[in-house]
């Protein structure tokens, strides 16, 4: 069993950017990054079986550019991969119901693969 756990820095107090995304945008964006996980061999979205309204997805493997082409580039959606990549974090996606809209922000999670969360004693790829 192993237990993962993350650190608190204090840039986890400030305003994270957020990014609103439309249906078609998030699709193509979990096309993209299915196809770019198999071809690298890693799994980019958590989870990855029913990424239903609340989901997660590693940036960090991937070019900044390719990711943002999925959602034409849009200012906000760069600035929110620019800060996930910088913090080695990831993007978290949820829907909110009440302002009827797909977001898109920095999540509080690590970017680093489940490989390499091991047990003690077992040394760690990064």
């Amino acid at each position: 069993m192993s237990t993962q756990f993350r650190i608190a820095v204090p840039a986890d107090e400030l305003t994270d950017p957020v990014a609103v995304v439309t249906a078609r945008q998030l699709a193509a964006f979990r096309g993209f990054l299915r196809a770019e996980g198999d071809r690298l061999g890693l799994q980019l979205l958590e989870p990855d079986e029913y990424p239903g309204e609340n989901f997660e997805a590693r940036v960090c493997p991937i070019a900044l550019a390719s990711i943002t082409a999925r959602f034409d580039h849009d200012p906000a959606v760069i600035a929110v991969v620019e800060e996930a990549q910088f913090r080695a974090r990831r993007v978290s996606i949820h829907r909110d119901r009440a302002a009827a809209e797909i977001r898109m922000r920095v999540a509080l999670t690590s970017d680093r693969s489940l490989d390499s969360i091991s047990p003690v004693g077992t040394p760690m790829r990064f």
